[in-house]
């Protein structure tokens, strides 16, 4: 049955994508948009890049987000350490709100 649906799906955009949308690769993948088939074309050099530069600003002492210098031993400035910590209090109070019910 998933097969079944799954084929449907897979031959529904195969034709949106005859009809005028050059999204396809060769291996005949059908995208989205073209920034989404650019992504899934490159993410192994995309990902070592991102990779890299968050070790090299890491190790060097600057913001992963930004280019100020870092706070000691953690990889944000005061700015971002302060959004961070905000972002994890929200998110720890939404797990906390799902796990009472």
């Amino acid at each position: 049955m998933l097969r079944k649906l799954l084929s449907k799906v897979i031959k529904i955009k195969k034709t949106r994508a005859k009809k005028g949308q050059a999204n396809i690769d060769n291996d005949g993948n059908v995208y989205d948009n073209r920034f989404v088939k650019f992504y899934h074309l490159n993410k192994k050099r995309l990902n070592k890049e991102r990779r890299g530069s968050y070790k090299s600003k890491s190790k060097g002492g600057i913001c992963v987000r930004c280019n100020r210098k870092a706070v000691k031993d953690i990889v944000f400035c005061k700015y971002h350490q302060a959004r961070q910590k905000e972002y994890n209090a929200k998110a720890r109070a939404k797990t906390k709100k799902g796990k009472k019910k």
